[in-house]
């Protein structure tokens, strides 16, 4: 009596592969728009105690260049001091970078807002 399953077989491992083929010849999804820029210095203030920056960032005019290419908000920063009403006061960080959610202008000042830290 002949093997009739090896047909349907081969003709499902040729549906996989043929599937595996064109999803590998999709087209990637585009990549976020983000905004990346350099600043010379920024600072945060923390809460009693902290010593860390906090998720609001004061970068003043020092991000020369700065525009808007949508988010998330990349800020190199070469000099960072995370201000905190405790001693020490001043914690000073050298080229973090930060991440932000959103930004605005409070007068000329740019302040980012909803940030995270890589050190």
């Amino acid at each position: 009596m002949p093997d009739r399953t090896k047909p349907s077989t081969a003709w499902a491992a040729a549906v996989v592969v043929t599937a595996a083929c064109v999803l590998s010849l999709a087209s990637a999804s585009a990549a976020s728009a983000a905004t990346t820029t350099s600043c010379v210095s920024g600072y945060s203030i923390g809460p009693p105690g902290w010593h860390f920056p906090s998720p609001t960032v004061h970068l003043g005019t020092s991000c020369t260049g700065f525009s808007d290419g949508g988010s998330p908000y990349v800020f190199k920063i070469a000099y960072f001091n995370a201000i905190s009403t405790q001693q020490p006061y001043n914690t000073p960080y050298y080229n973090i970078t930060a991440t932000c959610t959103a930004y605005s202008y409070s007068g000329t000042d740019l302040v980012a807002t909803g940030c995270t830290f890589s050190f």
